[in-house]
């Protein structure tokens, strides 16, 4: 299964690049931007091995946190295999009719008992499983959105500014108090919105 999940991504990844538009001459600054950090390559290297693509965009924090997922995921999931292959061998003993084959461990569950356990522990396993492959896919859709923004350039100025205003009636007679509020996000303003 998760080897299906990979050669689905492989390919995911492979034909996205061939759908994309081709850009026009407006477009070649952002092009030459990303052919020096490609969210293409990011993907391909985070689909290769978890967390690669994140240290290719310099996001190094962000690795133990994806294989702290994938291992916690991945080991809870084995222990339900566990659990489920053990309740399952002990059911099977206990219904085989062989007087060779006893059950002694959990000989106090009732054969209901022994099939609700049986569920639910194949369902905490595929749950776990799935969780794995969520892990794996979203460390993917990651490298390659913080590849789209490498070169977003933020200002270390982000105020705001809210102050006292006249604004003129819809109406067209007379003015009324406001409030402007300005939000800074670079040097020179990006929005400025007015409230009455």
């Amino acid at each position: 299964m998760l080897f299906r999940l990979l050669l689905f991504f492989f390919f995911l990844s492979f034909f996205a690049k061939a759908v994309y538009p081709q850009p026009n001459d407006s477009l070649r600054v952002s092009e030459n931007l990303e052919e020096l950090h490609s969210p293409h390559k990011a993907s391909m290297m985070s689909l290769i091995l978890p967390g690669l693509g994140q240290v290719y965009n310099r996001k190094y924090w962000k690795v133990p946190i994806i294989y702290a997922g994938m291992g916690a995921s991945l080991y809870f999931a084995f222990e339900e295999r566990t659990l489920f292959r053990e309740f399952k061998d002990a059911y099977i003993k206990r219904v085989d009719d062989d007087p060779l084959t006893q059950d002694l461990k959990y000989a106090n569950y009732s054969n209901q008992n022994m099939l609700s356990l049986i569920d639910y522990h194949r369902r905490n396993r595929d749950l776990f499983f799935i969780l794995t492959g969520v892990v794996y896919a979203l460390n993917i859709v990651d490298a390659a959105v913080d590849a789209h923004l490498f070169y977003f350039d933020v200002s270390d100025d982000l105020s705001v500014n809210l102050r006292p205003a006249l604004m003129q009636n819809p109406l067209g007679m007379g003015f009324s108090p406001a409030f402007t509020l300005q939000l800074n996000l670079r040097k020179a303003p990006l929005s400025t919105y007015s409230y009455h």
